[in-house]
């Protein structure tokens, strides 16, 4: 790395911090005065989705869109927008009054409303992971730049200040090259390694099964799906890697410039079943050598496994690893990160640390992940201010499903970023890009 933050890192934060008004693209999105609060409809409202309400409704929430025909007309009441239960209703009916869209559905789900809403010039805010499939997030990440509408990506973490420092540790050299970077998660704390269910179940009067399913195949209703449980599942789900890999690698993807690998690799995995995701699960992908860092591995682990600590970093003093984290393995000594948002950075041995204790954090502070992306819906920012817009986004959840591609074909794939194959697997083509259940996307 260079000996100061690289201006692609200091440009990422940079914008957060200047006083300068932007306005955005009026063709972006649906124009209002100026001061004018902007509409927003919500996609996904129970559960993670409801830390998106308070924010939409920081402006006027119009539509809570749900499967659950409770948790859509609870949420509606309040707030006085109307209720929805299929996410297409909300757009043939509101599509001209709608400035911008929360989306917090379950995975499979995220694409087809997100390409619908930014196709049509709407801002678009989306949990993590972005996309169910490598295919889909590409989609996104370059329909954002031809429309130019706010975009942000809900792995919070982003705006924290710690994962700033990380960066500008990295970028300064302070533990010199850094080849190998480990990264582990004490997800899933969902069920996973399950053989699927042989019969279904009555559905639930709440529930409309079919929009909840969307793009996916058609299966019977059972309760080992939702809620919640999807996130283990091969049709609904991107398992552990995808779940936390967009907050707990985020610090690796920003810090290492990783954008895209070459290759990715399952070194361990326990209850491995075809429809289900593993119970535990070892995997690494490879990033080539660039003109500012050598090549390095990332390796993410999950179910409980941890990778060893370095003899070196025993030696100095660390036996024990948190829960969640990451250690970068340099020429000069570790960083180590805890839980799943980069807390509490730590440069090791002590002796480095204290060399650089007073060493300043270029990278502007953010105002707040979802304020960064208020503030380019309300046109204060450029539509592009967003730290984690689908730009960035794209091309990290794109390469945590390539550690699921690798899984699922139970060999090491490598990775054609620019023709999005995998040369030595032309069967991964079907995980890459999914087919659809008719009726339930446009393209």
């Amino acid at each position: 790395m260079s000996n100061r933050v690289s201006r692609r890192a200091f440009l990422h934060g940079t914008a957060v911090a200047t006083g300068v008004t932007v306005l955005a693209d009026p063709f972006s999105a649906r124009c209002y005065a100026a001061n004018a609060k902007p509409n927003f409809a919500n996609f996904g409202v129970g559960g993670r989705g409801g830390a998106h309400v308070g924010p939409a409704a920081s402006g006027n929430l119009i539509a809570a869109c749900d499967a659950n025909k409770n948790t859509a007309a609870d949420v509606a009441k309040k707030h006085n927008a109307k209720a929805y239960d299929d996410y297409r209703k909300v757009f043939d009916e509101l599509m001209k009054d709608i400035d911008g869209v929360f989306i917090a559905t379950p995975d499979h789900t995220h694409f087809p409303i997100a390409y619908t809403a930014i196709k049509n010039g709407k801002h678009c805010y989306c949990e993590k992971p972005l996309t169910h499939g490598i295919w889909e997030a590409r989609q996104l990440a370059t329909l954002t730049k031809e429309k130019k509408v706010a975009t942000q990506m809900g792995n919070q973490g982003h705006a924290n200040n710690e994962i700033r420092r990380i960066v500008t540790w990295v970028q300064a050299g302070v533990i010199g090259e850094i080849k190998e970077v480990h990264t582990w998660t004490n997800r899933p704390v969902w069920p996973q390694g399950l053989d699927t269910p042989k019969e279904g179940k009555p559905v639930p009067a709440h529930l409309n099964w079919d929009a909840w399913l969307n793009v996916a195949p058609d299966r019977p209703y059972h309760d080992c799906y939702e809620p919640f449980k999807w996130r283990g599942w091969k049709d609904f789900g991107c398992g552990a890697v995808g779940d936390m890999g967009c907050h707990t690698w985020d610090c690796v993807w920003w810090s290492m410039e990783a954008e895209y690998p070459t290759a990715a690799e399952v070194l361990k995995v326990t209850d491995w079943k075809p429809d289900c995701f593993p119970r535990q699960m070892i995997g690494r992908l490879e990033f080539p050598k660039t003109a500012k860092r050598p090549a390095f591995t990332a390796t993410w682990y999950e179910g409980g496994l941890k990778p060893e600590i370095p003899e070196g970093l025993k030696a100095a003093g660390k036996t024990n690893l948190g829960g969640s984290g990451s250690i970068f393995i340099g020429s000069k000594g570790w960083i180590i990160t805890e839980g799943d948002y980069s807390e509490n950075p730590q440069i090791w041995p002590k002796e480095l640390s204290e060399q650089h204790k007073d060493m300043k954090v270029e990278i502007p502070a953010s105002p707040g992940h979802h304020e960064e992306f208020l503030m380019a819906c309300r046109g204060e920012k450029p539509w592009d201010f967003p730290k984690s817009n689908f730009m960035y986004g794209g091309p990290l959840v794109e390469a945590m499903n390539l550690v699921n591609v690798a899984m699922w074909l139970k060999k090491k794939v490598t990775w054609d970023p620019k023709k999005m194959v995998c040369p030595n697997a032309p069967e991964a083509t079907a995980l890459i890009h999914r087919p659809y259940r008719k009726g339930w996307v446009t393209l």
